[in-house]
């Protein structure tokens, strides 16, 4: 049976950089701030338009002409995305607010975190499989890895907004635990949540009672859990817990959000691609 929210989450974000009317990501984001709305939850949807113009046409001695054009198709873009936002928001009776801003393509994650920074929540599409990969991998790089704010990631179709069942990926860094607090809400709504551990590490600091320390935090928070320990069984990891997933008929997957300094400001590891790719649930994640 469903609980009643104790912890709500007040400022939810959503990104866009494009506009879909049959978007799951702002379909969940509404349902989101609706399931929150007796807590007063607020939703903010940023349009951002980009700038696609080569980086060529900002050396010294290029077109104004070229800049000034590719700067107001972006602003036109961002234009066209909240008109169709708004035609989807008005009359939801939800709090919320379309903001429009134009971003180069360099300078999109960056762009994103700056209006993310304060936001309980953000919610984005799957950027894997999508036309819009690149625009949305950089979209939730700058929400995980510069505005540090949980993200949830919606794969195509319909998904509760009140999670009855959830996993939780846990492997005992600091990502997993940052995921775990910033989903707090959604677990204590829950009716069942089950603790995922795959090949704990021999000479770990819970290897006598695997989740056992972390059971007792969230039991502290309403909380009841179970704690499955598995192994791979030769699978990848993500795999492995993709899965369990699907076995445990969960609505959510709550992990953390791995990831490296190259020559982006941050790159996605291959295990969070991996999970992200294909999950068939939304994805909570946090750095």
């Amino acid at each position: 049976m469903q609980k009643e929210l104790t912890m709500a989450y007040k400022s939810i974000f959503a990104p866009l950089t494009h506009f879909d009317s049959n978007s799951a990501a702002l379909a969940y984001s509404t349902a989101i701030t609706d399931a929150h709305d007796a807590h007063d939850a607020h939703l903010e949807v940023l349009c951002l338009g980009v700038d696609r113009a080569p980086n060529t046409y900002y050396d010294a001695g290029s077109s104004a002409v070229l800049m000034h054009a590719a700067i107001e198709e972006a602003h036109a873009h961002a234009d066209e995305m909240h008109n169709g936002v708004l035609k989807q928001l008005a009359g939801s009776g939800l709090r919320w607010e379309i903001v429009n801003a134009v971003s180069t393509t360099a300078s999109l994650g960056h762009s994103i975190a700056l209006q993310a920074r304060l936001s309980d929540l953000a919610i984005v599409g799957s950027p894997y499989g999508s036309p819009h990969q690149a625009t949305q991998c950089l979209a939730l790089e700058g929400l995980l890895f510069e505005a540090a704010c949980p993200t949830v990631i919606v794969p195509k179709g319909d998904h509760k907004a009140r999670p009855e069942t959830i996993v939780i990926g846990w492997n005992e860094s600091k990502e997993s635990i940052r995921a775990i607090r910033s989903a707090l809400p959604f677990l204590q709504a829950a009716a069942s949540v089950h603790v995922a551990i795959i090949d704990p590490p021999e000479n770990g600091p819970d290897r006598s009672d695997p989740g056992g320390a972390l059971a007792v935090f969230l039991a502290r928070h309403g909380v009841r859990c179970d704690i499955q320990v598995m192994t791979r069984q030769g699978e990848r990891i993500s795999d492995r817990l993709a899965r369990h997933v699907t076995e445990t008929g969960a609505d959510m997957l709550v992990m953390g959000g791995y990831g490296h300094s190259r020559f982006r400001g941050a790159v996605l590891g291959g295990a969070t691609r991996d999970m992200l790719e294909h999950s068939t649930v939304p994805v909570l994640m946090a750095h």
